[in-house]
């Protein structure tokens, strides 16, 4: 069943490709490229119960999931969380390889790499900086298996109809969902054998969609929610995403028609991430000692205190030298400038008198400031 999601995912990806860019690099790339790497993938997954069987008596326990939208002090937060002893974060190269087999065989390209200064993934000016040897987020391992929302926000929303068995993963056949946990936490348990640590810190945007499936199949997580005024976040994600097409594929070439129906796909996708995670709490589904609310400017603000729910909050243990690490996070942020420009909202056909209204229920149901000086 999982290979017949796949490849109608694929097909899909193939199709809109070939009508967005047409006959090209870009086309050419999914057609070639992408086909090779999952095989490579699910093959040297298979391999590591041949080579590395020791990964299988590896237990997940009390992992510490940051959700919330991209664009909400998530990175910056997982960062922070991930320089503790016992954390073992993802680097790029680890997600885009996350079998132990796979990792063997790619390590020598990576010191190669890493010793000729040519590390970078996506540069700072697109908004998020990627490079092969940083850590980042773990939403991606959920690409090998077609199963996130970073498959919609990088091609499928230039189509116009709805992907939810992307977007709403609680709402997947509960074998479907239990089929990617499982495949996330092979993962997680490959990468604690590989670095020898005990903690996962998951930087999971895009799962608060799957936020119920998450918390029955690992019943002792912690989940953080990182709230941030959505008049913040809606152009700063906007921009990211076209900083980033433009980089990766280019985006000069796609009609303005297309970009503006795109732009309409992602706003309603943040309304509905927002949405869905109010709903549970409001509902009561969430339990408070599991879930918990981290306001954005409290992050920004006063992180030494946003730093201590924190721990307090998920238990981690947190030496003298990561304490120190966030004083002087602290006082840095006073004078942090971003180093990325963000767009105008009118340049996304939008405003802020639409987030006001979309929004409407955050403002009203957690207290932020419905405002955007």
């Amino acid at each position: 069943m999982r290979f017949f999601f796949m490849l109608r995912i694929y097909l899909r990806v193939l199709f809109l490709t070939w009508r967005v860019y047409g006959f090209g690099r870009v086309f050419l790339t999914w057609l070639f490229v992408e086909p090779l790497l999952r095989l490579f993938t699910a093959a040297t997954l298979g391999l590591d119960h041949l080579f590395f069987p020791g990964f299988r008596a590896m237990r997940v326990k009390n992992p510490v999931f940051i959700i919330g939208h991209p664009r909400s002090g998530t990175t910056f937060l997982h960062h922070l969380l991930t320089r503790t002893e016992e954390a073992a974060p993802f680097q790029t190269w680890h997600l885009f390889f996350p079998a132990l087999t796979a990792r063997v065989l790619i390590k020598p390209l990576v010191n190669f790499l890493v010793r000729k200064g040519k590390t970078e993934v996506m540069p700072e000016e697109t908004g998020h900086k990627m490079e092969i040897n940083r850590p980042d987020e773990e939403e991606m391992l959920f690409l090998h298996n077609f199963d996130t929302n970073f498959i919609t926000i990088g091609m499928l929303s230039f189509d116009e109809r709805d992907y939810p068995e992307l977007q709403y993963h609680d709402r997947q056949p509960r074998e479907a969902r239990l089929r990617s946990m499982r495949f996330l936490d092979g993962c997680f348990r490959r990468h604690l054998y590989f670095t020898g640590r005990k903690q996962i810190i998951a930087q999971t945007h895009f799962s608060t969609f799957r936020l119920k499936t998450m918390l029955e199949f690992y019943p002792d997580a912690r989940f953080i929610f990182v709230l941030r005024n959505p008049h913040q976040v809606v152009p700063s994600f906007l921009s990211l995403l076209h900083n980033s097409i433009k980089f990766r594929w280019g985006i000069d070439a796609i009609s303005p028609e297309l970009l503006q129906r795109y732009n309409e796909h992602r706003f309603q996708g943040m309304v509905d991430l927002y949405r869905y995670f109010y709903e549970l709490d409001k509902n009561n589904e969430l339990p408070k000692d599991r879930v918990m609310v981290l306001p954005y400017d409290l992050l920004r603000d006063d992180l030494e205190t946003a730093f201590t729910r924190i721990v307090e909050f998920s238990g981690l243990h947190v030496n003298e030298e990561v304490w120190r690490l966030v004083r002087e996070r602290a006082a840095a942020q006073k004078t942090y400038r971003r180093p990325h420009q963000v767009k105008e909202l009118s340049e996304f056909g939008l405003s802020h008198d639409r987030i006001s209204r979309e929004f409407s229920f955050v403002f009203k149901g957690y207290g932020v400031e419905d405002r955007w000086e």
